[in-house]
């Protein structure tokens, strides 16, 4: 895969569904994503591409971030359904329901790391996999600007990823938002 390759690539990743990223269809069985996904990986999995130029590297492991999320979206029934009923719509890439790795974005209270480049979302320091959709809601939820509820869905993530230093140190970055937000209402409450 050449350099033209990799562009092309990036050139397409934001323009085409899970479903054309494997080249398979909307009817296609677990297995046959699970082929797809093996086949996309045999492509682009970042270990097989350490020589390349670090930029290279980088948009290869963008690339294969990206068939990860498409993977673990199509392979879960439930999350699947509903990447479904967005696609209907016209929604190629549901914030609810992807890792996102485009790097910066505005949050209201960003998760940490969030500043620059790809891969520094809270997200993507999650050791489980069970606890993934737990912190994406956080980033949601944090992104709104409700700490409250990101830190009970975090509390969750923290249940199912134990130990997790990142999850640990933003509890407490929600807790003293949490906080912030409270003392806040007290003092709009008194005038």
């Amino acid at each position: 895969m050449d350099g033209d390759a990799i562009r092309q690539w990036l050139a397409a990743l934001d323009s085409i569904s899970y479903y054309e990223l494997f080249r398979v269809e909307k009817t296609a069985t677990h297995d046959a994503v699970r082929d797809a996904f093996h086949a996309f990986a045999e492509s682009f999995h970042p270990d097989s591409h350490h020589w390349r130029h670090p930029t290279e590297q980088a948009a290869i492991g963008y690339i294969f971030r990206r068939g990860t999320e498409a993977y673990r979206v199509l392979s879960d029934q439930q999350l699947r359904f509903r990447y479904d009923e967005a696609l209907a719509n016209g929604i190629l890439r549901p914030e609810n329901l992807i890792v996102d790795a485009d790097g910066p974005r505005s949050h209201s209270m960003a998760p940490p790391n969030t500043a620059g480049g790809l891969g520094n979302r809270l997200s993507d320091k999650v050791r489980n996999p069970n606890a993934r959709p737990f912190v994406l809601r956080v980033e949601e939820l944090a992104k709104k600007g409700d700490p409250q509820q990101a830190k009970l869905q975090l509390v969750m993530a923290m249940h199912m990823d134990r130990g997790n230093p990142a999850l640990e140190a933003y509890a407490k970055e929600l807790d003293e938002a949490i906080k912030a937000k409270a003392e806040e209402a007290k003092k709009s409450w008194k005038k």
